[in-house]
């Protein structure tokens, strides 16, 4: 999904891996790294978001990745909201098969060389998962129905196609908050809950929500009254095994949960959305 306003794909460069030693199961390791950018006709935002690239693919060969890393990353930028393009950022590496997550920006500090371009530089600390096998081309997931754009009060609903059969998480990130949106669970109204082991089936289109609970869609709100805009992206997450999320649904929780899951066992798909007053 694109808009000329405030989102833009952003094209870095894509992620393929070749791990030296082979590997009987998966593995994670912690690092740290450091990367450089110059920003020449590039934006301070932008410039920063190279600089953390770069320091991905340090800490990729630190990890003992092949040096033969060929990187491609896809940012999805919500205009003026810094914080909720470095949570974007973070998650658009699981769609290129990137295990790594940046846990913490060490540190940080920008300078300007001879010519005036602005230099950033960064140190970051990251987990990276290596796995034996590689993504799964028959594991496709057909995503339906999702605008760019919703007022406040509107209902969302969409549609679901799996090219095989298995079981789906959906999580629903924004700048303040981050939850399991599917399957829902609430202690009290249980009523509301899905089906956590519910099975979708090969080729076959479901609607969501389907729980007549929420027979209008799922409902969206902007709970702070101080926000005229609220930036919302979802995450579905479909996986041959029905692996449960049991974690507190914190971004850096579902990110690790994602990555625990074989590569050639999972496919992520990511769609951004608008809600305004």
């Amino acid at each position: 999904m694109r808009s000329a306003n405030y989102i833009y794909l952003s094209c870095f460069i894509a992620l393929f891996l070749q791990i030296n030693n082979p590997l009987s199961a998966q593995k994670k390791v912690t690092v740290t790294a450091k990367g450089s950018y110059v920003s020449r006709d590039l934006t301070p935002e932008q410039t920063r978001a190279k600089a953390i690239q770069e320091a991905k693919k340090n800490a990729l060969l630190k990890a003992g990745i092949s040096e033969n890393i060929m990187v491609t990353d896809f940012l999805y930028t919500f205009e003026d909201n810094e914080k909720f393009q470095e949570i974007f950022q973070a998650f658009t590496s699981t769609e290129t098969g990137g295990e790594i997550i940046v846990d913490n920006i060490i540190s940080e500090s920008r300078s300007f060389d001879e010519h005036n371009n602005m230099i950033v530089d960064v140190e970051i600390q990251a987990t990276v998962f290596k796995h034996k096998k590689k993504n799964d081309p028959a594991l496709k997931l057909k995503v339906d129905g999702i605008d760019e754009y919703y007022n406040d009060q509107e209902y969302l609903k969409f549609t679901v196609t799996p090219s095989l059969d298995g079981f789906l998480k959906i999580f629903n990130i924004t700048d303040d908050t981050s939850h399991c949106l599917y399957p829902y669970s609430d202690p009290v109204n249980k009523h509301w809950n899905d089906n956590p082991g519910f099975q979708l089936h090969k080729y076959e289109t479901l609607e969501f929500p389907f729980n007549p609970v929420f027979d209008q869609g799922y409902y969206l709100g902007i709970d702070d009254p101080g926000k005229d805009v609220e930036f919302n992206l979802l995450i579905f997450v479909f996986s041959v095994k029905n692996i449960p999320f049991m974690e507190d649904e914190t971004v850096n929780n579902i990110m690790k949960w994602i990555y625990t899951i074989p590569p050639d066992e999972r496919v992520v798909v990511q769609y951004g959305f608008i809600i305004k007053k």
